[in-house]
């Protein structure tokens, strides 16, 4: 089990990285009020109004200024960057919490990269679990601060009109009559940091009551 440990521990870990890359990192959703109940497939759905977001959307959207099905957070971005944007900024509410987020993740990305090594170079799995520990951890704040960054938004202090006003005052007011957002979380990228790191703890536990067990 020790061996098994030192091999899949780091390949698992390495996953982290295309995860956080290439899988939607969070998710916005857009309810109308168009239709009525709690149906989803509404029709500010079929205008693209469900995104999933990842980091290789942001910045395919950062250098290119365009991102495959991506319609409203274009819009988000483009609000952004016009010279209104420290206005914008001004008036978000918990941002901070956003950075914070922000730099847990950093954090969930350098842990990995420390588990990658350790357990392939080191051959004691109490470092192994202990590193997997605060990566599901670090995680978890992640998403904790990723939950009080969307609160604003979703109990509607910061709406559509606020942000896409400012470089569509009609679609912006339009958005903001009708549209609300309902659902703002982390992703599945989140959900495979959390499932690897789940994963490589369970490893290490077993390699280290086999190292113990040894005596």
């Amino acid at each position: 089990m020790k061996t098994i440990h030192r091999i899949l521990t780091p390949i698992l870990t390495v996953l982290i990285f295309p995860a956080v890359i290439f899988l939607p990192l969070f998710r916005i959703y857009i309810a109308s009020g168009l239709s009525a109940g709690d149906t989803k497939a509404n029709l500010l759905d079929n205008f693209g109004l469900s995104e999933f977001i990842s980091l290789k959307d942001i910045y395919s959207v950062y250098k290119n200024g365009s991102a495959d099905s991506m319609g409203l957070f274009k819009g988000i971005w483009d609000a952004f960057a016009t010279d209104k944007k420290e206005e914008i900024i001004d008036m978000l509410p918990g941002l901070h919490w956003a950075v914070v987020a922000l730099v847990f993740l950093v954090i969930v990305l350098l842990i990995a990269l420390a588990l990658i090594i350790v357990a392939a170079a080191v051959k004691k799995p109490a470092v192994s679990i202990l590193l997997s520990g605060a990566g599901l951890v670090s995680a978890l704040i992640m998403n904790a601060a990723f939950d009080a960054f969307a609160k604003p938004f979703l109990n509607g202090a910061f709406n559509l009109n606020t942000i896409l006003g400012n470089t569509n005052q009609l679609l912006g007011a339009l958005l903001g009559n009708v549209a609300t957002f309902q659902y703002m979380k982390l992703g599945v990228a989140y959900s495979a940091i959390l499932l690897i790191f789940l994963c490589t703890a369970i490893l290490g536990i077993c390699a280290y009551m086999e190292q113990k067990n040894e005596g």
